[in-house]
């Protein structure tokens, strides 16, 4: 899988979500991101690299185009997603331990 799209996953959100919050197309979000193929008229195969779309996506993340873009963007987004998966981790952890201190109150008829 693409990483800028696992990072998106990771927190949580969709593609869909974040191109509307940057304010471009879903499917010229998607097709920069997977950097698709195409000809162009002299029969070259060419691949989608809209800077524009890219710089976008990289601020929405909070991080420096090159970060995120650039030839270290795989071991950079690679540790972003580590820490993302992390940080949602621990946030359910509270909301589960959250849940439990809720239902043990309600029990003791303190709620």
């Amino acid at each position: 899988m693409n990483l800028i799209k696992e990072l998106i996953k990771a927190k949580g959100l969709t593609e869909r979500l974040v191109a509307q919050e940057i304010g471009v197309g879903y499917h010229s979000m998607q097709k920069t991101i997977t950097r698709a193929p195409w000809v162009n008229k002299s029969g070259e195969v060419k691949f989608r690299e809209c800077r524009h779309i890219r710089e976008k996506i990289a601020a929405w993340l909070g991080y420096p185009y090159e970060l995120v873009w650039g030839p270290d963007a795989d071991f950079f987004l690679k540790k972003v997603i580590a820490e993302e998966i992390k940080s949602q981790a621990e946030k359910q952890a509270e909301k589960q331990a959250e849940k439990k201190a809720q239902e043990k109150l309600q029990a003791l008829g303190i709620l």
